[in-house]
């Protein structure tokens, strides 16, 4: 028995060992690093390792989304920069809960956008979800369906009535990379102005 015993663990260790699991998990931070806007300033920077959440797809999503923040903080800030010049519209914002352009540009930013009403509000989100959905559902002008928007993303709106899409290629990419980062920089902008109105001091600057 001794003797069968020593050949069976003899064998054994001719045995290769098992080969660790090969983690299948897509990594996306190559492709994230092949997008413009990877600049001088902060050069390529995901601390929290958001382009590793999902697929290329999921990469595609966030910086449209980045895209689009950019635009809309672009337009906040020049809103607050007239709002604190007292540049308004005359007339009402609306006549039937008595509120005029006036009323608002006589308190801060931040609470004269608490002053809207509700439906004003709802205009406001109506819209942008309307041109969400068309972006979500449409391609090239024709709609492609519901489920377009799992295939893909884009922060591209087919809205180019300056042709600047026909330029250069070369001269596009600079473009889209000064829309980037004025974007990001405006993003850090709206977020002073409503922090120097809402915490006294906390933005000197403004003060």
């Amino acid at each position: 028995m001794l003797r069968y015993a020593l050949l069976i663990s003899g064998a054994a260790a001719l045995v290769a060992p098992a080969l660790p699991k090969v983690s299948t998990k897509l990594h996306s931070t190559d492709y994230a690093k092949t997008l413009y806007g990877v600049g001088p300033e902060t050069s390529y920077w995901d601390p929290l390792g958001l382009a590793d959440l999902g697929t290329e797809a999921t990469v595609d999503f966030f910086r449209a989304a980045e895209v689009k923040h950019g635009r809309i903080a672009m337009m906040a800030c020049l809103g607050y920069w007239h709002h604190n010049l007292g540049i308004q519209l005359p007339g009402y914002l609306s006549t039937t809960d008595k509120i005029t352009f006036a009323d608002l540009g006589a308190v801060k930013g931040a609470a004269a956008w608490a002053m809207i009403p509700k439906n004003g509000l709802l205009q406001i989100f109506g819209a942008i979800a309307a041109v969400e959905v068309y972006e979500l559902t449409h391609k090239d002008g024709v709609f492609v369906g519901g489920d377009a928007w799992f295939k893909g993303f884009s922060s591209n709106l087919e809205f180019d009535p300056l042709g600047f899409g026909k330029s250069d290629p070369a001269l596009v990419k600079t473009y889209k990379e000064r829309e980037l980062k004025n974007g990001r920089l405006a993003m850090i902008g709206i977020m002073g102005f409503v922090a120097s109105d809402q915490i006294a001091g906390s933005v000197p600057m403004l003060a």
